[in-house]
Order: C-alpha cells, then structure tokens, then sequence
C-alpha cells in the first residue's frame, strides 16, 4: 500500500472536487464568511504551489473542476481552480481491469467516483476526498484514501 511505515510519504494525489469546495466556496460571493476554517484551502495551496507533489485526473475530474468553476463563478476560484487543474497530468484511456477492481466498493451510480478510484489505482496515487462513499474502497486497502484533515496533517498544512 502507498504510504506504508518505512517509506516515504506519497507524493502523488487525485485531488476530489469535494476539497476544493471545502477550500474555496467559503470565500467566493455571497458565502464569504469572516469565521471560515483556511485549513482547506491551505492545503489546496500546498498541493497546487508543491513542486514535489504530483497531482492526477482523469477527464471526468477534470470537466467537474470545469462546471464548479462555472457555479462558483469567482476570479478567486477560477485562479486557484485554473492553478489546480494545469498541474493535473491525465490519467488516459483507465484501464477496465482498474474499474473492475474499484467497482464493487462504491455505489453504482457513482460512476464517477468510480473512475476517480481506478485512476488512483492506475496512478498509484492517494485520493484527497471528504466524500464518504469512498470509505469502503478506503477499508479494502485497494487504494490509499486521505480526509482533508488527514492530508493537512501528514502533509503537515
């Protein structure tokens, strides 16, 4: 598994979009609010800014980045969004043998996240996700999965 005692800390991550709304939503329009938590969007920052860290996607996580630039509709995102997604190197043609393996532990209609989870494992990447659909795959030891929280402490945010 990535990340296991005695080696070294993973350096290469699938970024789910659920971590950059936790960052940046907060503080795009009418939501901005004076008591936000910034842990979030310091680790958004690290990973985009990081030069030893790697970020992947495929194009379904890269056309979601797209529609929540759209609704969140912020110089402020579109910067930090567009910083993000230009450091994402694809994640091409996932392989089935990865979405066979990835398929039984989250729910079907999440196809999504399905893909998001075959890249990781083609990848060899940590997925960064709050999403709780994901704790199965977590569970089974397939691919790494981190918690916002979990990845500004062992990134040390």
């Amino acid at each position: 598994m990535i990340g296991s005692e005695g080696e070294s800390a993973p350096r290469r991550f699938v970024v789910d979009t659920n971590v950059s709304v936790a960052a940046i939503k907060p503080f795009s329009g009418r939501s901005r609010t004076a008591s936000t938590d910034t842990g979030s969007l310091a680790l958004l920052m690290r990973l985009v800014t990081d030069s030893e860290l790697e970020l992947f996607g495929s194009l379904w996580l890269l056309d979601e980045y797209k529609r929540l630039a759209e609704e969140l509709n912020s110089e402020t995102s579109e910067l930090i969004l567009g910083r993000l997604t230009g450091k994402m190197r694809e994640v091409a043609e996932i392989g089935d043998e990865a979405v066979a393996r990835c398929r039984p532990y989250l729910p079907e209609r999440e196809a999504a996240d399905i893909l998001h989870a075959a890249a990781c494992l083609q990848a060899k990447t940590v997925l960064i996700t709050n999403d709780r659909d994901f704790d199965r795959i977590k569970e089974s030891g397939i691919i790494e999965v981190w918690s916002i929280r979990e990845a500004i402490r062992r990134l040390s945010v």
